[in-house]
């Protein structure tokens, strides 16, 4: 008898569009659960993420319906977990077990029955969680199989469960089989059954524990035909019915029928491809390299028991854009933290800690063969929730008040600036540029400076293989880890890597003969640092002042440029740039470019509810999409609008300018394959400057945020 525990983890994130809920419902969970409900000896057990659950429960109540009886009737298990799917090991404490909590409670609400059990969001383990889960009132977790392999146990003792302490807290840890994880649902019933069958063999093995996505069953590509259409899963339930050496438990059954096989430490690790993700590009391809190469090596199998990859935290360091959400969420945890402690009862604190748990949802964190951090409605979503949370524990000051702040937000080792308004807060980095890194406009919960900067992927060389080669989809359903295919023509074209963080009030001096094209695609030649150099900083009454003085084609120039709010939505961006003349050791060049680029995001990103309005131009007013690329000159105005929100970002300058626009595409992985996607507009104001002594020019920007009300 060997005993067969399927554990399934149903997941959508937090701010995703309800037609994917809606389609993912429709072709996965609930056809998966009816089929399931007409099996009843099969045991199975299950986990819907918070978000997800209580979407179901509000738009689709049949699901919750049914579940029940089952759960009522022990055919079905729920498992707990993080309610928002966070990363549990890089969020607080206070905020692990209230996470935790909230979904303990809602799923006794709802379903009658408390989970002892949890779902690690991307099965990230750190040594110090069980300190965690217990104080949660969790006894078990599944992990992967990779986590024991790499704490040294051997792969024939990967069945049943283990304990795992920290500081004495002990809880018990399933490995999930990487072998099914594969064969289900891709391979046929008849290999399941065969490879099974060699398990059961083995006297050493009591049973084998399956964990996985449940949009394998029907959302990922070519799986509804597979699964539902041709029967995959009905025979699966058939032939594991009619086989009297396999018994289906839960996972709480499996603790009560058998011992736990030993004690593991297990070591900071998630699966086996997020180690590969969370690398850099160059080691990234090394790993996955010698990954494939041990595969067909003799002995390889024994050096790939040992290999790592990198850590989930990775991500921290590879995309500055996670980093700093991560960093800003926990600044307003910390502001929760402090709350709480008071003695006296604060107001909309319960609202506040939902939005914040809402926050740490993961997803838009990380990248790998998910859009993630690539997807904006997801970026989104996070910033949205973060202020919220500032909102609601009163964060902003009053009336025309204008509140400053100096700390070190992003971790880097040098301090930001934010200036707080009514309805607006501008978060400013000194030491990279004096950028402006996060602009929030409160009555909408949205980042308008939630852009993404162009990085560089190991897959990209795959992208350009394919756009030579063409797709290949083979034969069969393959996992998405397998699949190689282009959402579209000309992707290849889109492969371009930033030099640093895209944001706002970034300074260039370039060629007069520079082009809009070369800057687009970051070839251009630059003529000075000063987009990526440290500024010196001053606070003022109502803003900030921030100088550098700098080389620019052997020409002494500073750059001053304050920052002042002026009202409740809007604030005023003063420029001074003067020129003490050229070196002794070469001629000054004359006449360049002075820029100033902004890259800025509607929530509407590049659909037809989103455009630009530049006045004024040799017709007029223009009119022009954002995902649209040009230069004009002679500008005065700009607006970027947002008919579907409403929401329009106005740029008023005090001399004409020459504008060159152009969008941001990146080219990323999704579980559908490769796709462009739109990351924000890139603005550059330009106007020429001399290259000699006692040149002053000055440029007087006004930005206003506000509510669009239509023509």
């Amino acid at each position: 008898m060997v005993y067969l525990s399927l554990c399934i983890h149903n997941h959508q994130p937090a701010g995703n569009f309800d037609f994917v809920l809606k389609d993912a419902y429709k072709q996965s969970y609930w056809p998966f659960l009816k089929i399931l409900s007409r099996y009843p000896s099969i045991k199975l057990t299950l986990h819907n993420s918070g978000y997800l659950l209580d979407w179901i429960a509000k738009n689709r109540p049949e699901y919750i319906e049914l579940l029940g009886k089952m759960v009522a009737r022990g055919q079905v298990e729920v498992l707990g977990g993080g309610f928002y799917e966070p990363i549990l090991p890089v969020i607080p404490d206070e905020d692990r077990l209230g996470q935790i909590g909230l979904m303990s409670e809602r799923i006794e609400l709802m379903l009658g029955k408390k989970p002892r059990g949890m779902w690690l969001a991307e099965r990230v383990w750190e040594p110090t969680l069980p300190t965690t889960l217990k104080a949660a009132g969790i006894e078990y977790i599944i992990v992967d199989d990779h986590h024991f392999i790499k704490s040294g146990v051997s792969p024939e003792k990967l069945c049943g469960y283990y304990l795992t302490e920290d500081r004495g807290n002990v809880v018990k840890v399933f490995p999930g089989s990487e072998l099914l994880r594969y064969l289900i649902p891709f391979r046929t019933v008849d290999e399941f059954e065969g490879e099974l069958k060699k398990i059961s063999d083995n006297d050493d093995v009591s049973g084998i524990i399956y964990g996985d996505d449940g949009e394998k069953f029907g959302v990922w590509p070519g799986t509804y035909k597979l699964v539902f259409e041709d029967g995959w899963l009905e025979s699966f339930f058939e032939r594991i019915s009619s086989l009297d050496w396999i018994k289906t438990l839960t996972l709480s059954e499996y603790v009560e029928a058998e011992e736990p096989q030993g004690r593991v430490y297990l070591p900071t690790t998630s699966y086996m491809e997020m180690g590969e993700w969370s690398l850099p590009r160059e080691a990234s391809e090394a790993y996955s390299e010698l990954n494939k190469a041990m595969e067909n090596e003799e002995g390889g199998e024994l050096v790939r028991r040992f290999l790592q990859g990198g850590t989930w935290r990775n991500f921290f360091s590879k995309y500055s854009e996670s980093n700093w959400m991560h960093k800003r969420m926990l600044q307003v945890s910390s502001r929760i933290s402090a709350l709480r402690a008071k003695a006296t009862a604060v107001e909309n604190l319960a609202e506040a800690e939902e939005a914040l748990y809402r926050s740490q949802a993961n997803d838009a964190y990380w990248h790998g063969v998910f859009g993630g951090l690539y997807l904006p409605h997801l970026r989104t979503e996070v910033y949205r929730s973060i202020i919220e949370a500032e909102t609601l524990i009163g964060t902003q000051p009053l009336g025309s008040a204008i509140k400053i702040e100096e700390a070190d937000l992003d971790a880097d080792g040098y301090d930001e600036v934010v200036l707080r308004s009514a309805e607006l807060s501008l978060f400013v980095s000194p030491r990279n540029g004096g950028g402006l890194f996060e602009l929030d406009y409160l009555p909408a919960g949205l980042n308008l400076c939630n852009t993404l900067t162009r990085w560089e992927e190991a897959y990209h060389s795959r992208v350009e293989e394919l756009c030579k080669e063409g797709t290949d989809d083979g034969d069969g359903t393959k996992s998405i880890h397998d699949l190689v295919s282009a959402k579209e023509e000309g992707l290849e074209e889109h492969l371009i890597v930033d030099s640093c963080r895209r944001a706002a009030f970034k300074d260039h001096f370039l060629s007069i003969n520079e082009n809009l094209d070369d800057f687009s695609r970051n070839v251009h030649s630059t003529l000075s640092d000063f987009h990526t150099s440290p500024y010196n900083v001053e606070k003022a009454k109502k803003g900030l002042l921030l100088e550098r003085e700098g080389s620019v084609a052997g020409a002494a120039v500073k750059v001053a440029k304050s920052i002042e709010g002026v009202g409740g939505h809007s604030f005023k961006v003063d420029y001074a740039v003067e020129c003490s003349g050229g070196s002794k050791e070469q001629e000054a060049p004359g006449s360049v470019l002075f820029g100033i680029e902004m890259n800025l995001i509607l929530p509407c990103c590049d659909g037809p509810a989103c455009f630009y309005n530049i006045e004024p131009t040799e017709l007029g007013s223009l009119e022009v999409g954002l995902g649209s690329k040009g230069a004009i000159d002679g500008v005065e105005r700009v607006r970027l609008v947002d008919e579907h929100t409403g929401i329009v970002i106005s740029i008023d300058l005090d001399r004409a300018v020459s504008l060159w626009r152009y969008p941001i595409y990146t080219v990323s992985l999704s579980e559908s394959g490769f796709e462009k996607i739109y990351q924000g507009s890139c603005l550059l104001f330009l106007f020429p400057f001399e290259l000699k002594s006692a040149v002053k020019e000055e440029l007087s920007m006004l930005v206003r945020v506000e509510k669009f009300e239509g023509e």
